[in-house]
């Protein structure tokens, strides 16, 4: 059972929350596409499972990469590998399988999804072999992760529809978003380890507070400003037949501002997986906007 919960624990299924990005290709699909076959949710279903899986593989696999650096973390190192819970051994065992099966599944759901999720894989192997020790090259590929997950949950959809409606502003808002949250994340570590952090992550010796506290404000901008374009450009309507969606954005300024909140006020933002779940105001927000998206999109 000791084993058992070292294994949860070193796949880290809190974050798999990240995940569920696939299934904005749903909720921006036409209404009488998936209302009318529920395989579509059961095959956003099965992609989420198999990204899951792969996912799990990635924490495994860079935990054992950081295996010594995390044991001088005040927090990681009571992860299971550098706690002695598991070890290196086994934490490549269960990353070689994760990754193994998920990868078989994304395949067999289709050949477009399973290309998406080998880049996932492959773009984080690349990430934790080296390339997260290069200051803003690091932030862009763990970006690039929601990216993934959104044309991911594209390739499932498209299955079942004649003409997919891909737009390239929440594939831009996704982006952004995820890049904002990858900033917080490094200013949590700055503010946390303090003069340590660069032997925790060696990018760290190269951010300031000053520096992320700046590209945060601009990265704020430009996520609202490109999910406002989105809400009422002419491929929307063209799309959707309405602009109502437009009634969505305060939710995503709420959103953002309230996560800026935590990072200033509460000093919050190391976890934004976590946060999501622990934080009431933010679940209840991300609730409401999609259910008021489900219903502007599926029964305006």
């Amino acid at each position: 059972m000791t084993r058992l919960r070292a294994i949860i624990q070193l796949i880290r299924p809190a974050h798999w929350s990240k995940n569920l990005v696939l299934f904005a290709a749903v909720l921006f699909s036409p209404a009488k596409v998936v209302l009318a076959n529920p395989q579509v949710l059961l095959a956003a279903f099965e992609a989420f499972l198999a990204f899951c899986l792969v996912s799990g593989a990635v924490y495994a696999f860079n935990d054992v990469l950081d295996l010594a650096a995390d044991r001088h973390h005040p927090k990681k190192r009571n992860r299971p590998l550098p706690a002695g819970r598991i070890s290196v051994a086994g934490a490549v065992m269960v990353a070689a399988a994760f990754a193994a099966v998920g990868l078989l599944w994304a395949f067999l759901l289709s050949t477009r999804f399973g290309v998406i999720v080998t880049a996932y894989l492959v773009t984080n192997i690349v990430y934790s072999a080296g390339l997260k020790r290069m200051v803003i090259l690091d932030v862009l590929l763990l970006s690039a992760g929601f990216v993934y997950r959104a044309i991911g949950g594209v390739a499932i959809v498209e299955k079942f529809l004649e003409n997919i409606y891909l737009s390239y502003w929440l594939i831009l808002c996704a982006f952004l978003l995820s890049l904002f949250l990858a900033l917080a994340k490094r200013r949590r570590e700055i503010a946390l380890l303090g003069d340590a952090a660069a032997a925790h992550r060696a990018s760290l010796a190269d951010y300031s507070l000053q520096l992320i506290d700046q590209v945060l404000a601009a990265l704020t901008a430009a996520t609202l400003v490109s999910y406002s374009l989105y809400t009422i450009s002419d491929d929307t309507l063209a799309h959707y037949g309405t602009r109502a969606l437009f009634w969505t954005i305060p939710f995503v300024v709420y959103g953002l501002f309230r996560y800026l909140y935590l990072i200033y006020n509460r000093s919050e933002g190391g976890d934004p997986a976590g946060l999501l779940l622990r934080d009431r105001p933010t679940l209840i927000n991300v609730a409401l906007w999609v259910m008021v998206t489900a219903v502007i999109v599926y029964f305006r």
